[in-house]
């Protein structure tokens, strides 16, 4: 989390994001398929302007080598990545996904949309600052 005083990154565009899934929780209600959260979003992003790229493509990597890949929901405006959470409840295991995204991407912010209760829930992700390299001296 950023420091107090901290502002905020791509606070307009995540808004922007949060309405639009608003908007698209209350035509379409709880309980559909994902993919249908996912069309809807997508219509509604570009409705606004917003640059999607739905099941952008992230390769994952394992020493050097590349392991597969896998697609993110989507990912607007090449700032925010977007991941729309199955489960009944948004888990640790949610949140790891979205920085292991947003690492692999060189993003910054993500965010997770759960459509499937009564209320929409979002989460706010940023990633996890690379490590410092210390150089020991002797």
């Amino acid at each position: 989390m950023a420091p107090l005083g901290t502002p905020m990154l791509h606070k307009e565009l995540t808004q922007q994001v949060i309405n639009a899934a608003k908007a698209v929780h209350n035509e379409l209600g709880p309980g559909l398929p994902h993919k249908f959260y996912r069309e809807a979003m997508e219509l509604e992003l570009r409705e606004i302007g917003a640059a999607v790229e739905v099941d952008k493509p992230v390769k994952v990597h394992y020493r050097g080598q590349t392991l597969g890949e896998l697609g993110v929901d989507f990912c607007v405006n090449d700032a925010i990545v977007c991941v729309l959470v199955d489960n009944d409840e948004i888990t640790p295991d949610d949140y790891g996904l979205a920085r292991t995204l947003l690492k692999n991407l060189e993003l910054d912010v993500g965010l997770l949309l759960k459509f499937n209760g009564s209320r929409l829930d979002v989460r706010r992700v940023e990633a996890v600052p690379a490590k410092k390299q210390t150089s020991a001296t002797t």
